[in-house]
């Protein structure tokens, strides 16, 4: 298990149950403070009240939908906290849209947890696997 005292990732899905898929498989390999939000909107309201040092956001949501997000991280918030866009395959162009609005990663649904792991390690330590 990897160990990151004091750090926080937001994960953002209005699935619960992808929400409890990548909290269970981030529970099991690292140890790091996780918290969740149904939509973009939620998540802008933890991240204007906490610190985080890690953003896993979906791209199509009600509300507010990820590009939308990392629009408002980056412009609104000015946050350089890295960002990982989850996608479905078949959505090239939300993918896109996503990493020119300033995104740092992207994975595709449905998530590897091998690549959530390494995807992970890499923006919060530097971790290579």
């Amino acid at each position: 298990m990897f160990g990151f005292p004091g750090k926080s990732i937001l994960v953002v899905d209005d699935s619960a149950i992808m929400r409890m898929f990548l909290v269970m498989n981030l529970k099991r390999m690292v140890k790091v403070n996780i918290v969740e939000a149904v939509n973009g909107l939620d998540a802008l309201v933890k991240l204007k009240s906490g610190t985080f040092d890690l953003l896993l956001t979906d791209m199509n949501m009600p509300g507010m939908d990820g590009a939308q997000l990392v629009r408002h991280v980056r412009i609104g918030l000015k946050s350089d906290m890295p960002i990982v866009i989850i996608t479905t395959k078949g959505e090239r162009g939300d993918r896109e849209r996503g990493m020119s609005m300033g995104a740092n990663s992207y994975l595709t649904k449905p998530v590897n947890p091998a690549d959530l792991i390494k995807t992970v390690l890499k923006h919060l330590g530097g971790y290579q696997l």
